[in-house]
């Protein structure tokens, strides 16, 4: 600090110029908002998300397409694991995971598809939202969404 300074601050007269001090007070009030929270699947929505992957898992009728390339039902069950695995702690529903994570590539972005024996392909989003909504009225759990 300068003499000059020094002086202002002794004796009272210090002023911060106006857009310091306004920027001050923004950093101050974002200090004192509560953080905003976490996401995280719960328990119980990761328990959907299981259960609707153990259903796909089973349609061994089923083809998944994936970036233009065929794999079984068990394949992409692996996957969208590896998936949820990688991205459970920035979710916070299973309706969320569906639609955001399983439905599509995150490196190409390209959807996913689905098809079933002696039918067209179709995007997958819809199948696997059908499935989530399975899975949870078999296990009694209601639809967070």
């Amino acid at each position: 600090m300068s003499k000059r300074q020094d002086a202002a601050v002794a004796h009272g007269t210090c002023s911060i110029a106006p857009s310091r001090r306004a920027a001050l007070l923004v950093l101050a009030a974002c200090m004192s908002l509560p953080a905003a929270p976490a996401l995280a699947l719960s328990g119980s929505e990761e328990a959907r998300v299981q259960a609707m992957l153990a259903l796909l898992e089973k349609r061994s009728d089923l083809v998944f397409i994936r970036n233009g390339e065929s794999h079984s039902a068990v394949d992409a069950v692996a996957h969208l694991k590896l998936k949820l695995s990688r991205t459970r702690n920035r979710l916070d529903s299973a309706e969320q995971f569906v639609d955001k994570v399983a439905s599509s590539s995150s490196m190409s972005g390209a959807p996913y598809l689905i098809q079933q024996s002696g039918k067209p392909s179709e995007p997958a989003k819809p199948f696997l939202q059908q499935l989530l909504k399975q899975a949870s009225q078999h296990s009694g759990q209601h639809s967070g969404q």
